[in-house]
C-alpha cells in the first residue's frame, strides 16, 4: 500500500488478469526472491515509483483460498516518495489516489460484487482484501482519527479449530 497522506494509490487494470477492476499494486515472488524486494520491484514495474525495502513496513498478512489451497500475501505499507507520481504503462489505464474506506466501498462493497455475480470464492477474496486494507491503514494510525474503516470482519479460510493453533 502506498500511501500519499491519508490516501492510497489504486490502478485501474488495462489488460490481462481482472482487466477493468481496480487493484493496489502488487504481484507475485519470483524465485530467489525476498517478499519485501517483490513489494518494491512490482511497484515500481507498475508506477515507475522507486522505493528501498527499508521503507517498507509489513501492515498485514492476507490469507485466501487459491486453486485449492491456502494462498498468503504480504501487505506492506510505505510513504510515496516526495514528488513521486505512478506513471502508466501498459498494465494500467488510471491511477488515482483514494483514502482506503472509499477504495473499500467503492469497488470492495459485497451487495455491488454479488449484484455483478462474482461467485462466493471471490466474495470471499473481496472481503479478506477489504479487512487487509483496513488493518494497513489501522497500522499506519487512521483507525478512530475520523478515518475509521468499519463493516468488515475477516472471512476465515477454514472453520477447523485445529488449524489456528
Amino acid at each position: 500500500m502506498l500511501w500519499r497522506g491519508p490516501e492510497i494509490l489504486v490502478m485501474k487494470r488495462a489488460a490481462g488478469f481482472a482487466s477493468g477492476g481496480w487493484f493496489i499494486p502488487a504481484g507475485h515472488v519470483e524465485a530467489g526472491e525476498r517478499p519485501a524486494a517483490t513489494a518494491v520491484r512490482e511497484l515500481h514495474e507498475e508506477t515507475g515509483i522507486a522505493l528501498d525495502p527499508a521503507a517498507l513496513s509489513l501492515a498485514d498478512i492476507m490469507s485466501y483460498d487459491h486453486d485449492g489451497g491456502l494462498a498468503h500475501t504480504a501487505i506492506y505499507n510505505a510513504r510515496c516518495p516526495d514528488g513521486a507520481e505512478p506513471v502508466l504503462n501498459s498494465e494500467h489505464h488510471t491511477a488515482r489516489w483514494m483514502a482506503p474506506e472509499a477504495f473499500i466501498s467503492r469497488f470492495l462493497a459485497p451487495e455491488m460484487l454479488a449484484a455483478r455475480g462474482l461467485d462466493a470464492a471471490a466474495l470471499a477474496l473481496a472481503a479478506e482484501v477489504a479487512r487487509a486494507i483496513a488493518a494497513a491503514a489501522r497500522a499506519r494510525g487512521l483507525a478512530g482519527s475520523g478515518r475509521e474503516i468499519t463493516g468488515w470482519q475477516a472471512v476465515p479460510p477454514s472453520q477447523d479449530p485445529a488449524e489456528s493453533r
